[in-house]
This record gives structure tokens, sequence and C-alpha cells, in this order.
């Protein structure tokens, strides 16, 4: 059941960090009204991936309310401070269904066969596609406006890793990182320096955040049976 209750939660952290979070949340978080918007929808998204109100949703969102403030005011921006609030998120949501794993059997969608596992796979690909995105622009950046169909591809590839792993098919990988070297070879010809290494680092970083993502979700779906 801990299993089942961390892809519920771990989907409502996606939703509420990705598809919900504004531009206008992200640059205003050091305003209280900002932050506290962004408390709202998190807690909000775990009401709403089980349907449900559970007193540990509360101590989840404290936890993502501390971590926040840490990164927003305590950290340099960058790649690093990134990551780590990442980790430390899903690290709390991993530790509040080891603490309470029957939210879920608790939850009226628990009678929904298959529901978390079709969270996790979401999860999985909205957190590889969405998060890798801003991973890639902190680290090329800097080297010149990237192409959109770049963005889109690096939506694919990761969120191709995501299926391929989580769905049981690791003999995918290669084949997912193969067709992204012959996009590379054919790619860099006719590119100056600064856009070779904008795409040479974008990919190392997008295919690494892929595979951070995929590889500990495919660790649980086992659980998921």
């Amino acid at each position: 059941m801990a299993a089942y209750t961390f892809a519920a939660l771990f989907l409502a952290h996606v939703i509420a960090d990705y598809v919900l979070q504004t531009t206008w949340i992200v640059v205003n978080k050091k305003r209280p009204i900002a932050m506290a918007a962004h408390i709202a929808l998190v807690l909000g998204t775990m009401c709403a991936t089980t349907a449900s109100f559970h007193p540990w949703f509360l101590g989840l969102a404290l936890a993502h309310l501390w971590i926040d403030i840490v990164k927003t005011y305590a950290m340099p921006k960058g790649l690093g401070a990134y990551v780590a609030d990442q980790v430390l998120h899903v690290a709390s949501i991993a530790g509040i269904a080891l603490l309470a794993p029957q939210i879920w059997p608790a939850s009226p969608l628990s009678g929904v066969e298959g529901l978390p596992l079709y969270y996790i796979i979401i999860g999985g690909v909205l957190f590889a596609a969405r998060g890798g995105q801003y991973a890639v622009a902190m680290l090329v950046g800097n080297r010149g406006a990237g192409s959109g169909h770049g963005i889109v591809l690096g939506w694919a590839e990761r969120a191709a890793l995501c299926v391929v792993l989580i769905g049981g098919w690791p003999i995918l990988t290669a084949a997912v990182i193969a067709l992204k070297g012959l996009y590379m070879g054919v790619s860099l010809w006719g590119r100056d320096d600064a856009a070779r290494a904008r795409l040479l680092i974008g990919t190392a970083v997008s295919l690494a955040w892929g595979l951070a993502v995929a590889v500990p979700l495919a660790l649980v779906m086992p659980m998921m049976q």
C-alpha cells in the first residue's frame, strides 16, 4: 500500500510543480502570497489525486513549504539547487508513504483497479519531460536560445525513457539513446561551436535526467502488482 500511496502523492507533486505552477508564482516565490498560492496547489492536488483529505497532507504541505523556503532564500540559483529541491520533495513523499501507507486504501479511488499504476506512469513522464526541460535550460541557457523542436525532442526522449523502463522494456533504452545519437550525428554538421556545445551538453543532461527519473520508478513497479 505504501507504493500506491507514493504513486498518488508523487503525481500530485508533479502536477503542482510542473503543470499548475504559473510563471507568476515562480517569479514571485519570495512574496508570501505567491508561496501561499503554491502550497495551496500542493495541498489541493493531493486531495484531487486521492479524492480525499488526510491529516498527513498538511505535514507534507509543510515539508514542501520548508524545502521551497530553503531553496528560495538560502540556496544559490542553479542546477544543484534545483536537483536538491526535487530530491528532497520526492524523499518527503516517500517518507509520508512509508509512515502512512493507509492513505491510499482509505481513498474512494482505491477501488479503481490499476489507477496507482497509471499515476506512476503519468507522473514519471511529466516529471521527466517537464522537469528535465528546466534542468537543461539551466545549463545551456547562457549558450544561446535553443530551437523549439529541440525542446520537444527533449520531452520525447525523456518521456520515452520513462515509458520503456517503467513499462518493463529496458532493452529499448538502448534504442532511445541510439536514435538520439543518430540525430546528434546529423545535427552537429553545419552548426557553430556554441550550438554544438549546447546540443552536446543539453543531450547529456536530458538523458541523465530521464534515466534518473525512470530507473527509481521502474524499481517501484514490482511493488505495484
